[in-house]
C-alpha cells in the first residue's frame, strides 16, 4: 500500500466519478496514480488536462516517450517506466529502444536526434538545465514549439516520478 489511500470510484467526489469511468473504459483499469490525485478533485482534473496535452503535441511521439522514459529511468520510477514502456512501443519505438534507455550512449538503437533527446531529458532531470551544445543541436532539428514541448514532457515526467516515488504508489 502506498502512503496515501487509493480512492475507489465510490469514495471519490461525485465530480470526478466520470473520470474514473472514462479512464476505466480507455485503459481497462483506473490507475492508482489517479486514485491518489482524486483526494483533491481539482488537482486530478488539472493534472489530466495537462497530461492529455501530451497527446496533442507537434513533437513526435517517439521522441516524447524517449524523454519520458529517460527521466523515469534516472528517477528510478518503476511505476512510470511500466506504463511508458508500453506507451513508447505504441508510439513506434522498438523493443530495443525501450529497453536500452539506460545505455543509450553505447546503443546503436538510436539515431543522433534520439540520443540528443535522451541527453536533454537526462540533463534536465539531473541538473535542471540541459547542456548548451545539446540544446543547440536540438534546435537544428526541432522547432521552438517542439523544444518547449520536449521540455514540458521532461517536466511532467519529473512531476509524476516524484509524486509516485514520494507517495510510493503501486501498480494496480
Amino acid at each position: 500500500m502506498g502512503r496515501v489511500s487509493y480512492l475507489s470510484k465510490d469514495q471519490a467526489a461525485e465530480s470526478v466519478r466520470p473520470i474514473y469511468e472514462g479512464v476505466e473504459k480507455k485503459l481497462g483499469v483506473m490507475l492508482n496514480f489517479f486514485k491518489v490525485l482524486a483526494h483533491n478533485p481539482t488537482v486530478l482534473q488539472g493534472f489530466l488536462g495537462l497530461d492529455s496535452s501530451l497527446g496533442r503535441m507537434k513533437l513526435d511521439g517517439k521522441l516524447r516517450e524517449l524523454a519520458y522514459l529517460k527521466a523515469s529511468q534516472v528517477n528510478d520510477c518503476g511505476y512510470c517506466l511500466h506504463y511508458h514502456r508500453a506507451n513508447g512501443q505504441k508510439a513506434g519505438l522498438s523493443e530495443r529502444q525501450v529497453k536500452e534507455v539506460a545505455e543509450f550512449e553505447s546503443s546503436d538503437a538510436y539515431d543522433d536526434l534520439q540520443r540528443d533527446v535522451l541527453r536533454f531529458a537526462e540533463g534536465v532531470t539531473r541538473n535542471v538545465r540541459a547542456d548548451d551544445a545539446v540544446v543547440d543541436r536540438l534546435r537544428g532539428h526541432l522547432s521552438e514549439q517542439e523544444l518547449m514541448e520536449l521540455t514540458m514532457t521532461v517536466g511532467l515526467a519529473n512531476l509524476t516520478n516524484r509524486v509516485n516515488e514520494a507517495l510510493q504508489i503501486e501498480l494496480p
